[in-house]
């Protein structure tokens, strides 16, 4: 339960920390590193004992809660590295 709270967020805060535009990453890679970072996450899900129905009914309210928790790391990222911060 606890690598599927908090491995998204810090594999994205890695990535993001690694600043992979500036290492040469392009294009669809870099739009598939949001679903890289969900990977721990889809992992914890599987490894829940729980049957193959719960977890699909699970599922699409996990990946909507990890969407939307990596956009605000996102954008707590970006204000904190900008210093521009409210």
């Amino acid at each position: 339960m606890l690598l599927m709270g908090v491995g998204p967020p810090l594999t994205w805060l890695a990535i993001l920390w690694s600043d992979p535009v500036a290492s040469g990453v392009r294009g669809p890679l870099l739009y598939g590193l949001p679903a890289l970072a969900s990977v721990p996450g889809l992992t914890g899900l599987s490894m829940l004992p729980l049957r193959r129905r719960t977890k699909g009914l699970i599922l699409p309210l996990y990946l909507t809660a990890v969407i939307l928790s990596l956009l605000y790391t996102l954008v707590v990222f970006v204000c904190v590295a900008t210093h521009d911060c409210p």
